[in-house]
């Protein structure tokens, strides 16, 4: 699944997903993922960035919590993540985005997706980002003016790492995943839900990035 593909390469994504959804008991799905499930409803109830998502069983549509419709890239993320999830616990152990399976060759990408619009995003805003944090996120004790981890799905924490400019270096951001991550979701899949996490934040500060 990427981004960088059209709107019928993502349409095939999402029917290929909900048909490996759709075979799948929902109540394994929901122990594994750290979600739960609705008998009365036929819904997965999902928490996506602090919101909560709902997904209809078998049919795999993925809606928010005002009832709309879940943006296609959102929904295939969130079926692949059911579909995937090992119930394996989150240990807090950080890799960059390199380490992950298959991603050193994109990583020149992800930077520049990524990390560098949230660099240049967060600069200046540092108590801005701290107050954000007390809302949104939990601090991790780590080196960085700024180290929290932000749940993007009930098992996939994002690390975001923070330095403010200061007389000798640039401002500079870095988004971490947890060593369990490729159990929840695939590389190139992590990859887009770094930049969602960064569009996000950055609209929430009212920076677009």
């Amino acid at each position: 699944m990427t981004h960088e593909h059209g709107p019928d390469h993502l349409q095939k994504a999402r029917e290929s997903a909900r048909r490996e959804f759709e075979f799948m008991d929902p109540t394994w799905m929901a122990s594994h993922s750290g979600t739960t499930y609705s008998f009365a409803q036929h819904l997965l109830k999902i928490p996506w960035f602090g919101e909560d998502y709902a997904v209809s069983y078998p049919e795999g549509e993925v809606s928010r919590s005002d009832g709309e419709r879940a943006g296609g890239i959102e929904e295939l993320i969130i079926l692949h993540y059911l579909v995937n999830a090992d119930g394996i616990a989150v240990k807090e152990q950080w890799v960059s985005y390199r380490d992950l399976p298959g991603a050193r060759y994109h990583e020149p990408a992800f930077h520049a997706d990524a990390e560098g619009p949230l660099s240049r995003g967060l600069e200046g805003r540092l108590e801005a980002l701290r107050v954000w944090v007390e809302g949104h996120a939990r601090p991790v004790d780590l080196p960085g003016d700024v180290a929290a981890a932000w749940d993007a799905l009930p098992r996939v924490p994002l690390l975001l790492i923070f330095n403010e400019r200061d007389e000798e270096f640039a401002a500079g951001a870095r988004i971490l995943f947890d060593i369990t991550a490729p159990d929840y979701l695939p590389t190139e899949d992590l990859s887009v839900l770094a930049e969602l996490a960064v569009s996000r934040l950055l609209e929430d500060l009212g920076k677009k990035p």
